[in-house]
């Protein structure tokens, strides 16, 4: 180890990753881990160390950092002293590119993308902070593409890529903290993190009104002019960044004494005359008039933005239609759609079977409306909608059957009660009180709506296949039923077989094994019956194979047991 509360430092910086990633997104699911490399060769110390407890990596994967350093060394003999004075940071690029390339490179990484902080000198070594996240997540935000300047100053090209950055250098800060037993990664709050993130990011969108007075005034500004009311209404309406030539921006009314972005109730009555044609112009300093967007914009320049104001104290930031940062009362967050589109279509193939892509894709269009209704609503999605309909008739407004989409389910989802539709959009009753009789899975923290939704879908499990999209008031949006995700059981099966070769091993791999235990614990729902029982014979195997080779700490398991809702419809077909 290199210094005394190592592990514990590591331990915190994934507690600390955990409570910022999970909060913007769950599925992002961090990991974190150090690696410490020696500034100079020492043959009394190990060149590597690794803090890396729940990950695939070893020291013996990063044994070309020691290879790089001996050369480094022997061209700095050659050197005079101003050219040594810029090797340790010669050294360090090379170290994180080489890092960089190892984790690329290694079996794991095809599925993953590490990020590295700047060093921090410890005890002769320069410690890096790794951030590990998802491939398959992360290629589901929207990105821009320009990561540098023309100056070569790094930017980002995402509200994600900022908290990436904010959350390693609060790393990196923390660990040249003293004493390290009092060593605690947020030494800011989880919302200052964040809205430092924000704040960066915002930066990387005035950029392109090519206004130099404007790099860090547009994020402030926003918040501000979001919860400002002019003649006690809310403010809505866009506002254009880009210079103010540019070549698809058309002027429509010019201010001759334009607008400072901090005269902020001179901005917020100009807001008034802003709409979904006629946006604010500004070049992120000053606000100069109104115009339209003309022609077709090149994406790629990235030299476009529009900020929108939705309601009070909310507002987003667009490019090319794609919302890359919303801020709701000051709080930047990730955009994600309100419901998951991949568990949307997931649930229903499975409730639905043999649904096809025009009618998922139909239903998907038209759940998206309804999530914008202000109060919210049910959407009952039913192969007996035209049966139920004239069941519930005494309590819903029975309709002639009508194919429904988007421009018509925000007018039929205005009044209190469900829409009953079936899987072509056909919509048979609207106003809809749904029955059933009282559910021990009833939630009271939630309004009725939502437990409504339960008994209804209590009721009619067994006499039709049924999902209720629940769009509550206070915004939150529950399918019913919340299926779990499917998984491949060929996965389960292996880390079984790997679990098997374990228990038959001479060489005890703890981390290794306690891997495999926390897959096992963290996919149980998933596991047979047999299954959990080989799993929980496995393990007592190892436990006491190895209970004397232990160093005083190991990780207690508990007995898997199997779910009585698990079938097979959760495994994905292979």
């Amino acid at each position: 180890m290199i210094w005394e509360h190592q592990q514990h430092c590591q331990i915190s910086l994934q507690l600390a990753a955990e409570e910022l990633f999970d909060s913007l997104d769950d599925r992002l699911s961090p990991k974190v881990f150090l690696i410490g490399v020696l500034l100079k060769p020492d043959m009394h110390l190990p060149f590597v160390s690794l803090e890396c407890p729940h990950c695939e990596y070893y020291k013996k994967d990063f044994v070309s950092l020691k290879a790089l350093s001996i050369q480094h060394s022997l061209l700095v003999k050659q050197e005079n002293d101003e050219q040594k004075e810029s090797h340790t940071g010669t050294l360090n690029t090379a170290y994180i590119t080489e890092i960089q390339h190892i984790l690329r490179s290694h079996v794991h990484g095809k599925n993953n993308v590490n990020f590295i902080s700047e060093p921090v000198f410890i005890n002769g070594y320069l410690v890096y902070t790794v951030l590990e996240l998802s491939k398959r997540i992360l290629s589901t935000f929207y990105y821009l593409t320009k990561n540098t300047l023309p100056g070569g100053q790094c930017i980002s090209r995402s509200f994600l890529e900022s908290i990436i950055r904010v959350y390693l250098d609060a790393s990196a800060n923390a660990l040249k903290t003293k004493p390290k037993s009092d060593f605690n990664v947020l030494a800011k709050s989880r919302d200052e993190l964040v809205s430092q993130a924000g704040l960066n990011f915002l930066t990387t969108i005035s950029l392109a009104g090519q206004n130099p007075g404007g790099l860090h005034v547009l994020f402030d500004a926003c918040n501000t002019i979001s919860s400002l009311k002019y003649e006690g209404e809310e403010g809505f309406g866009k506002m254009v960044i880009a210079h103010q030539q540019h070549p698809n921006v058309k002027v429509t009314m010019l201010l001759e004494n334009p607008i400072h972005i901090k005269d902020f109730r001179k901005m917020r009555k100009f807001l008034e005359l802003a709409d979904n044609k006629q946006m604010m112009l500004s070049d992120s300093v000053w606000i100069y008039g109104l115009g339209q967007l003309t022609g077709k914009y090149n994406f790629h320049d990235e030299s476009l933005f529009i900020i929108h104001f939705t309601k009070h104290f909310h507002w987003e930031v667009l490019h090319h239609n794609h919302i890359m940062m919303s801020v709701s009362f000051r709080m930047p967050a990730l955009h994600n759609e309100k419901i998951n589109r991949e568990k949307f279509y997931s649930s229903l193939k499975r409730v639905f079977q043999g649904i096809d892509k025009s009618r998922l894709n139909a239903l998907w269009e038209v759940t998206m409306e309804a999530t914008k209704q202000k109060h919210g609503t049910i959407l009952a999605i039913s192969s007996e909608a035209s049966g139920e309909a004239l069941r519930l008739n005494s309590q819903c407004f029975k309709i002639k059957p009508m194919r429904i989409n988007k421009d018509i389910i925000h007018q039929i989802t205005s009044i209190d009660g469900a829409v009953l539709i079936d899987i072509d959009c056909t919509c048979h009753a609207i106003g809809v009180i749904l029955d059933g009789v009282a559910s021990a899975n009833g939630d009271s923290s939630r309004g009725a709506r939502y437990n409504s939704a339960i008994r209804y879908y209590e009721h009619m499990i067994n006499k039709a296949q049924t999902i209720l999209v629940v769009i509550s008031e206070d915004g939150l949006i529950d399918l019913i039923p919340d299926l779990k995700p499917q998984v491949k059981h060929s996965v389960i099966v292996s880390h079984i077989r790997e679990l098997t070769s374990l228990s038959q091993s001479d060489k005890y791999l703890r981390k290794n094994f306690n891997r495999l235990m926390e897959f096992f614990q963290e996919h149980d729902f998933y596991l047979s019956p047999k299954e959990c029982g080989t799993v929980n014979r496995l393990r007592r195997i190892v436990e006491f194979k190895y209970k004397d080779s232990e160093d005083g700490v190991r990780m207690i398991w508990n007995n898997l047991v199997p779910n009585a809702d698990m079938n097979i419809g959760y495994y994905v077909r292979e």
